[in-house]
């Protein structure tokens, strides 16, 4: 990926453009949940929120689930698990993990995020796309995209280090053992074929979906912001739109238009802006059956190793 569209570096207009780009890279299948993600369910919580007790209804709570799954990695079981909560006990833990959030220190989401996950099939992740659906300004969902864009650069080695520190620290022979196996995968490359794909950085870096690694990810989101907003000259940047333009660049990159070297595309407007009006068709409708494409060999290639 080039530097420029680095969390560090990208600009704002090239960020604005990425949230822009956001729907053309979405899913077939998850398009129709669209609405519901960001319009319907954040809308509905904010009345109840204005009438005193802001909660989800568990068929809300279903289709975000559907939402989550049908636009990055598909797990059949977490729907069944979501799906086993009684609905009175959805609006009661909803309730109160939304009254936690405002209540608490909004740099600090942790127990908010705890109350969440004592619903069935609820982890870090899942309760981070409830909060955000809370409050979409302040709240950054979970997602594999974001994570790994705003952990782009450097974390892993930082992360390794303190792992061999903690390892020497112990001093017996199963963290010996542990600390060779990590620095195999180092030396055996980060490339597809290389073996080290679980310690590769950049897009194929492993998550663990831990609340440590969603308040690193909380973090990373508000310095972000912050900049950002201090460079378009105070305008309000949500946590919401970090989210969909990691989820764009990563899909751009995936297809190599954001590749090192590359001149930039830019995006292609309805109007065909960009000066290649009888292209603009072709290239969108290309670029999502590719999008599509990426994503089906990824999801075989997963249950593959699962099975």
């Amino acid at each position: 990926m080039k530097p420029s569209f680095t969390p560090s570096q990208i600009s704002y207009s090239d960020f604005t453009d990425s949230v822009a780009d956001h729907p053309r890279h979405v899913p077939e299948k998850a398009q129709p949940l669209e609405p519901l993600r960001y319009h319907d369910i954040p809308s509905a919580v904010a009345r109840r929120k204005t009438a005193g007790a802001a909660f989800l209804e568990k068929p809300e709570l279903q289709s975000l689930v559907e939402w989550k799954l049908k636009s990055g990695t598909f797990r059949p079981t977490l729907a069944k698990l979501v799906a086993s909560n009684p609905a009175t006990e959805i609006q009661t833990t909803t309730s109160s993990a939304f009254s936690i959030f405002a209540s608490t220190s909004p740099s600090n989401p942790s127990k908010a995020l705890s109350a969440l996950c004592t619903l069935r099939g609820i982890g870090p992740a899942t309760a981070s796309l409830i909060l955000s659906c809370y409050d979409p300004v302040t709240v950054p969902f979970f997602s594999d995209e974001l994570f790994r864009w705003l952990h782009w650069e450097g974390e892993e080695e930082k992360e390794e280090e303190e792992e061999d520190m903690q390892d020497d620290k112990r001093d017996d022979g199963g963290s010996k053992k542990k600390k060779k196996k990590r620095r195999r995968g180092k030396k055996n490359g980060s490339g597809v074929g290389g073996g080290g794909l679980e310690r590769q950085g950049g897009w194929g870096r492993k998550i663990k979906y831990t609340a440590r690694e969603y308040l690193s990810l909380w973090e990373k989101t508000v310095a972000l912001r912050e900049r950002l907003a201090e460079e378009s000259g105070g305008k309000s940047i949500g946590a919401v739109d970090v989210e969909k333009a990691a989820f764009a660049i990563a899909k751009r990159d995936a297809l190599g238009i954001l590749a090192e070297g590359r001149k930039e595309e830019g995006c292609v407007s309805a109007d065909g802006g960009d000066g290649e009006e009888g292209n603009v068709a072709l290239r969108n409708s290309t670029l999502e059956e590719r999008d599509e494409s990426l994503l089906q060999r990824e999801r075989r290639s997963k249950r593959r190793k699962v099975g």
